[in-house]
């Protein structure tokens, strides 16, 4: 289950243009879906989806996870989830999220988890200058130092923790959100090292590559200078390659059969004279 050298040209002719660098990265656009499909398939998932229609859903090699991309949906276009078992969990990224921090999460699923606690959100994030309030039912706020993204740990009296939500707005105003630029769910029970690996991917402020046409100008946005990116995309997307590739679960060796117990041997009867 490799990408093939067909794949990859294609990947590349598609980049093959004048961009910048930009950051932060949760201003950056949606990018390129393959940044996180080709990674997925690298590592072993499998597409299980109509080829003749345009969503994908990708399941884990043990079957236990889920990718879905539909573009129609555009609100929770991006779902990772588990199987409806104890332990269900489920997460959702609006088709604007930037790959990049939807791949927080997938390139977290397909490394083995650590052995120690991951950081809490609110430690990754207030360690980068995300401001950080609480109330007295427990809900709890975060903040962009530029105010564009909020998040919000969601506590219902008489639900209990209902998860946490990310929202990218142009203006967060008196009365909500004007200008929603992407959004991101998480109940609950998603993994505390995958949720963590999200809010590192959104808050970290390593610059990403958008091409001339992708990139959405905005006062809070840093575009460094214009070049042609081709060389640069690819290259960066084939150590992601690499990276999935060593994630890939090795296969059980084949089960060795004893060998069949040797038949008793018969002592030739005796002749009688």
């Amino acid at each position: 289950m490799t990408i093939s050298e067909r794949q990859l040209s294609v990947f590349a002719a598609d980049h093959d243009k004048l961009g910048s660098a930009v950051s932060p990265r949760y201003l950056a656009g949606p990018g390129d879906p393959r940044h996180i499909t080709h990674a997925l398939r690298t590592a072993g998932w499998t597409n299980t989806s109509d080829p003749l229609h345009p969503a994908i859903t990708m399941t884990s090699p043990d079957h236990g996870h889920h990718l879905d991309l539909n573009p129609a949906r555009r609100h929770y276009g991006w779902k990772i989830s588990t199987e409806f078992v104890p332990g269900y969990w489920s997460a959702t990224f609006s088709v604007t999220t930037p790959v990049e921090i939807v791949a927080g999460l997938t390139d977290a699923l397909i490394r083995p988890a650590p052995e120690e606690a991951a950081p809490a959100v609110v430690e990754i994030l207030t360690a980068r200058g995300w401001a950080h309030t609480s109330d007295d039912t427990g809900s709890q706020t975060l903040a962009s130092p530029d105010d564009i993204v909020q998040a919000e740990l969601r506590v219902s009296p008489f639900l209990g923790v209902r998860g946490w939500e990310f929202e990218a707005a142009r203006h967060h105003g008196e009365y909500g959100p004007e200008g929603t630029l992407w959004r991101a769910y998480f109940d609950e029970d998603t993994p505390g090292h995958l949720f963590a690996s999200v809010a590192d991917a959104i808050s970290t402020p390593t610059a990403v590559l958008r091409g001339r046409f992708k990139i959405d100008e905005g006062p809070h946005l840093a575009v460094g200078p214009e070049f042609a990116i081709g060389t640069e995309v690819l290259a960066a997307h084939k150590v992601r390659l690499a990276q999935a590739r060593r994630c890939r679960p090795r296969p059980a060796p084949p089960a060795v059969r004893a060998a069949a117990p040797a038949p008793p041997s018969r002592t030739p009867a005796r002749r009688s004279r």
